[in-house]
């Protein structure tokens, strides 16, 4: 039986191969922990993603998995989870913090103890310990006595780095309706509407397609709020020949993508649009440099030389690339000193940001590393896209 595209014998191999690096490595335990926001872990471990509270599977070296959630939450993870063996602690609980004075809830201690099976455990690693909350952080240290805690994310990185056929079939799928989604905003944007009303037709485009949800909040910025390298759509008037950046993904089976273009209603300014061009050309650049057997930060060297060639380095903001898999943006980036090898299976976004004070641009699209290179998971729309005022992307290109 697959679940949301994954087979049930691809989560226990996970866990498997997570098993066989906790002793090549010493670690008796394994805590990933996730949340709403950050659910990586657990969908990749679990298929189950919280909402509300947070939650953490905990691998030990021998033995099955189990899930640890708050007060609240146990029907649903039971209801979509993979992990049958389940522990409810407090400190998952929502950020309200409320007492649940008639619960009688287990402790952290007694999850190690119940995993550890009378075996000592003397190591306890921690995946996610940038976005752990403090007081699961505080309750995994309490409950590990005389035991080491110690940050142990490169564990999953490791393995998620590389992606099977089922993760790539799913990436495609959600690229696939981004697009969707992209094609829904360019149809129905016009001159007068406010950021926030184009990121109705994007999001309305993703469900209507089966998306579980948008991969990141849809970025729709015009004008000078272009130069915003994070951000959200907002109350701003989008006004005729100013620059426009469309930045957005979605989540299906709990996968993301991601689509980065920049565009005009009316005509682009002058030098917003050697930007865009320079962009494009950037773009391309980096998607065929992207083979295996590369040095990662040979990559970066042409990206930036290109940059300095073109006179736009200073339009620079971070490396081409990132990964991306359960998260649009996830371990590894491509940065000037990434030491990695470039091989096959592996997953990135090709991610151009530049940008200045008076207004910016992102070129992204999702990649595959393959033995011939970087197959793209969508070519379309890499261009000057400068729309007709009032009548959308389908009346005419300028």
């Amino acid at each position: 039986m697959a679940l949301n595209g994954i087979s049930k014998s691809e989560f226990e191999s996970r866990i498997t191969k997570i098993q066989r690096v906790m002793r090549e490595k010493g670690v008796d335990i394994l805590v990933a922990f996730g949340s709403e926001s950050e659910p990586q872990n657990l969908i990749y471990l679990a298929n189950y993603w919280p909402a509300f509270e947070t939650a953490s599977v905990v691998v030990p070296q021998e033995g099955s998995p189990a899930l640890v959630i708050g007060p609240e939450t146990k029907t649903y993870a039971q209801g979509s989870g993979v992990i049958n063996r389940i522990f409810q602690v407090l400190e998952h609980r929502e950020s309200s913090e409320p007492d649940y004075p008639n619960q009688h809830l287990p402790t952290y201690r007694d999850v190690f103890d119940s995993l550890a099976a009378g075996r000592q455990v003397k190591r306890i690693g921690i995946c996610g310990l940038a976005v752990i909350s403090l007081p699961v952080y505080n309750a995994i240290v309490r409950s590990a006595k005389d035991s080491e805690v110690e940050k142990a994310d490169g564990i999953l990185n490791e393995l998620r780095m590389k992606k099977s056929e089922a993760e790539i079939r799913l990436l495609r799928q959600s690229s696939a309706i981004t697009l969707k989604a992209f094609e829904a905003a360019l149809r129905n944007i016009r001159v007068g509407m406010e950021e926030v009303e184009v990121s109705s037709y994007i999001v309305a485009e993703m469900f209507k397609n089966k998306a579980e949800n948008y991969a990141y909040t849809p970025y729709v910025l015009s004008g000078n709020r272009t130069n915003q390298a994070i951000s959200r759509a907002s109350h701003k008037v989008i006004e005729r020949n100013e620059p426009i950046q469309f930045s957005f993904g979605c989540k299906y089976g709990g996968y993301a993508s991601s689509i980065g273009r920049p565009l005009c209603i009316g005509r682009m300014p002058k030098e917003y649009r050697q930007l865009v061009e320079v962009g494009i050309q950037a773009q391309e650049l980096v998607i065929s440099s992207l083979k295996p057997g590369t040095v990662a930060k040979e990559v970066f060297k042409k990206y930036w030389e290109f940059l300095s060639v073109k006179g736009f380095s200073e339009f620079f903001l971070y490396g081409p690339c990132h990964g991306t898999g359960i998260m649009e943006c996830e371990h590894p980036f491509l940065e000037a000193n990434s030491e990695y090898i470039l091989e096959e299976g592996m997953t990135f976004q090709v991610d151009i940001f530049l940008g200045n004070l008076d207004f910016g641009l992102r070129f992204e699209d999702g990649v595959l590393i393959t033995s011939r290179g970087a197959d793209t998971f969508n070519n379309e729309y890499r261009e000057v896209i400068e729309l007709k005022p009032d009548e959308g992307y389908r009346a005419l290109r300028i």
